[in-house]
């Protein structure tokens, strides 16, 4: 048996199926999987499986819940999984940078924001890089540009790909931790 466990995304048709990264098929959208998991997605039960470095993001159709369907989805899952070669997949068509970085600042990253007070908004995402603007207290804090780089941009690499990159609309107006510090002590 291999271990699989589903996480919520922002959209309820969605989950996010994590899987030890050395079962997952190619990354990419799926065209095809071997067994049940082929089926629901043939006859339209499932109407989008897709790939990425750490999971299988698994869309339902507009008539199913994920209440009636995902012991049944899990269970096809983890026999298709034991089935390496019995996949097609869509290389080209791996996960969308606009989306994941959508999906992780409506979801983990953005609750990290705002935990401490802040936000984080996407301003724009042009190639391989992302542009967010930090809002509240996450602008000009000291542990932003770690949130960035440690949380969001590792994150955005291991689902999309390596040549991400997060870059900050107001880098510029952040005063450092340091800087904050010694305008203190030479008062």
């Amino acid at each position: 048996m291999i271990p699989i466990h589903a996480t919520a995304t922002a959209d309820p048709r969605q989950l996010r199926w994590v899987v030890p990264p050395d079962r997952l098929p190619a990354r990419g959208a799926v065209r095809g999987a071997p067994g049940r998991l082929g089926a629901l997605l043939d006859s339209g039960v499932l109407t989008e499986l897709v790939v990425g470095a750490r999971d299988i993001l698994i869309t339902i159709g507009a008539g199913g819940s994920w209440r009636d369907l995902g012991d049944d989805v899990r269970e096809a899952l983890g026999e298709a999984l034991l089935d390496p070669h019995g996949w097609t997949v869509d290389e080209s068509s791996g996960p969308d940078l606009q989306s994941a970085a959508a999906e992780l600042l409506a979801g983990p990253v953005g609750a990290l924001a705002a935990s401490h007070g802040g936000s984080i908004e996407l301003v724009s995402v042009a190639g391989h890089t992302v542009t967010v603007r930090m809002v509240g207290a996450c602008d000009g804090c000291p542990a932003a540009s770690s949130t960035l780089r440690d949380v969001f941009e590792r994150e955005l690499r291991e689902r999309v790909g390596q040549q991400v990159v997060v870059a900050c609309e107001n880098n510029s107006a952040a005063i450092s931790f340091g800087k904050k510090l010694l305008s203190l002590i030479v008062r």
